[in-house]
C-alpha cells in the first residue's frame, strides 16, 4: 500500500488523499505519465468510500495534478516538487508565525521541526 489514512486527524480524509498522492510525486514514486490506481481500488487500499476518492481526484485534476484517460484511469499529469515545497514552505511560515504569536521561542519551534524530522505518521485505516 501507497500510504495510509490517519481518521483520528482533524484534516478531511481527501484532503489527507491529495496531500499522500502530491508526496508520491514529490518522492518521485509516482513520475509523470504513471497511473493511480482506479478509484474503486484506491478506496479498497485506503478502506475509504468511493466518493472520498472521487472528490480527492477531481481536485487534483482541477490542480492541474493529474488527467483522466478515457478507459484507462488517471495519469500524472506533471512533476510538482517545486510549486509543492513552496506550499509546505507556505504552510511552514504561517505556523512558525502562529507558534511565536503565541509566546514560543524561536529555539523551541526549532527543536520540535529537528524532532520532527525523525518521526513518521502513525496512521489506522477505517471507512470514511
Amino acid at each position: 500500500m501507497w500510504f495510509t489514512i490517519n481518521f483520528s486527524s482533524h484534516k478531511p480524509v481527501y484532503k489527507q488523499i491529495i496531500e499522500n498522492v502530491k508526496l508520491q510525486i514529490m518522492n518521485k514514486k509516482l513520475k509523470k505519465g504513471d497511473f493511480l490506481p482506479s478509484i474503486r481500488k484506491m478506496a479498497e487500499m485506503l478502506d475509504v468510500n468511493l466518493n472520498t476518492v472521487s472528490r480527492a481526484y477531481r481536485e487534483l485534476v482541477s490542480e492541474g495534478i493529474i488527467e483522466p484517460i478515457r478507459g484507462e484511469g488517471y495519469v500524472v499529469k506533471k512533476d510538482i516538487l517545486e510549486n509543492f515545497n513552496e506550499e509546505l514552505i507556505n504552510e511552514l511560515t504561517t505556523i512558525v508565525k502562529k507558534c511565536i504569536n503565541a509566546g514560543m521561542k524561536i529555539d523551541d519551534i526549532c527543536n520540535i521541526i529537528k524532532s520532527a524530522g525523525g518521526k513518521t505518521n502513525d496512521t489506522t485505516s477505517r471507512k470514511s
